[in-house]
């Protein structure tokens, strides 16, 4: 078989992993569309009506407060993940050397879910306005009120839409989860920009906004507060990449505005999405600041879409590449022409 001279092997900018792009792979999007199940609301505990199927409410929207007693009306609500993969415990734990060949200590943290709306609904981008919009003001009050608990240093926010992409429940809504310890691969991203800062004397994040502007063919949606585009050395087709314009390293410190700016961008971008690919199963995840980091002008806060339509085989795992059968210029051409 001759070599594809558009297959290109690509290194991310910041962290270094490195993907192949199979550019000859690209015409053939139709073995990626899953065949999609009818849904169905039986008694589906996320249901509104069903509030007595969960555990007591953390935090009902609209609203602001907890309630004494869960019923509707709500829109989106907050509950303890009752099949929790962190302790609640938070012993006085460190990793020491005291056994280097086998190290551990208890997996501790906290884990919530924001069911992000009370309609059986199946995905992020069928939510009304409201509900998109309330659902990252979820995020980030909980985040903050995480914050002040002073049990954690980092809260990955995140969501699985189908079964592929870890969802047990179809009914849509996503997931807080709360650690003590800095996850290696936020620690790496922070450690990579700040390294970038030192050398360069400016944001990594800044940088690739304006060369990624400049450059054009990867985005799909820039404005005077967001840009989104499919980054260079893309791991999977359709990935995405959604940024603060103006240098923000908090999550926790987005105002209203950009809250209700990035929830109505971030539905639209997955309404083009699963147009593009029949709908797909996806993760999508936010990266910000662990709590106790105090200078972070190196720093964007940002969310990473990611549609499960491949999956990491045999040559993956062992080599630890990335192969991408979809080029992210060729990507964002598809989600340009569907807005």
């Amino acid at each position: 078989m001759s070599r594809n001279a558009g297959n290109q092997l690509r290194r991310d900018p910041l962290l270094g992993f490195q993907v192949v792009i199979a550019e000859g792979r690209e015409d053939r999007p139709q073995q990626w569309k899953p065949s999609i199940p009818p849904p169905s609301a039986m008694r589906c505990p996320f249901c509104g009506g069903h509030e007595d199927a969960t555990p007591h409410e953390r935090l009902a929207l609209p609203g602001n407060l907890p309630r004494s007693t869960d019923q509707m009306p709500w829109e989106v609500r907050v509950l303890p993940n009752i099949f929790p993969s962190l302790s609640p415990n938070f012993p006085d734990e460190v990793f020491t050397e005291e056994n280097p060949r086998y190290p551990s200590i208890t997996a501790s943290g906290l884990q919530e879910v924001i069911i992000e709306s009370p309609q059986h609904l199946t995905s992020f981008a069928q939510l009304p306005d409201v509900n998109a919009i309330l659902t990252f003001q979820a995020y980030q009050q909980r985040l903050n009120a995480i914050r002040a608990t002073g049990q954690c240093r980092y809260v990955q926010i995140f969501k699985n839409n189908g079964p592929a992409a870890g969802a047990s429940l179809e009914h849509s809504h996503s997931q807080v989860m709360a650690t003590r310890l800095i996850p290696p691969i936020v620690q790496h991203e922070i450690e990579a920009s700040e390294a970038y800062f030192r050398t360069h004397g400016k944001s990594f994040w800044s940088d690739l906004i304006a060369s990624e502007l400049a450059e054009g063919s990867r985005i799909v949606h820039a404005d005077e507060n967001l840009v989104a585009f499919c980054p260079f050395a893309s791991r999977m087709p359709f990935e995405l990449c959604v940024l603060p314009r103006h240098g923000q390293a908090d999550f926790g410190d987005a105002n209203s505005t950009l809250l209700q700016q990035i929830a109505l961008l971030l539905r639209s971008l997955l309404v083009r999405v699963e147009k593009a690919l029949n709908f797909p199963a996806y993760n999508y995840l936010i990266h910000t600041m662990p709590f106790d980091t105090l200078v972070a002008d190196h720093y964007h806060w940002h969310v990473e879409v990611l549609p499960r339509v491949t999956v990491r085989a045999g040559f993956e795992w062992g080599t630890g590449l990335y192969v991408n059968p979809l080029s992210p210029e060729r990507a964002a051409q598809i989600l340009r022409d569907s807005a």
